[in-house]
């Protein structure tokens, strides 16, 4: 079983991931976002790769610590998230998760325990397929 260390950097290595994929889109659809669209998920990237240098800062050991029951969920969530924007086709779904994705880090590293369950709540809401999406199949 994985320690509190070996989680944490876990999910900052999730978060990074989760940010270069954010980063692709906006680079594969560059000409068609508008410039207030691409300066968004720019911040929104930036912000992820700043809560992955939280993460792997000796101040989250405490957080790690206090919330060690939830790290599991938090680490499922967050792979969920990436492999659901591998499938997003609009520009709003990859914002809505990538401010979700932030949103859930901001909780971790500021130790809003109070947020935290919400949080994850938005973000699995958040990579969910659309219900038109999950009744197509193959």
């Amino acid at each position: 079983m994985p320690d509190s260390t070996d989680q944490a950097q876990q999910l900052a290595d999730l978060f990074t991931q989760l940010a270069n994929e954010v980063d692709a889109f906006r680079n594969a659809h560059y000409d068609e976002l508008t410039a207030d669209q691409r300066a968004d998920l720019e911040n929104k990237i930036q912000q992820l790769y700043d809560f992955h240098d939280e993460f792997a800062g000796d101040a989250i050991q405490n957080t790690l610590n206090a919330m060690q029951g939830d790290l599991s969920q938090l680490t499922s969530i967050t792979t969920q998230a990436k492999e659901a924007l591998h499938h997003l086709e609009t520009v709003q779904r990859v914002v809505t998760v990538a401010s979700a994705a932030a949103a859930l880090a901001e909780d971790i590293v500021s130790a809003d325990y109070g947020a935290i369950p919400e949080t994850v709540r938005s973000l699995a809401q958040a990579i969910q397929p659309p219900p038109d999406k999950k009744a197509a199949g193959p």
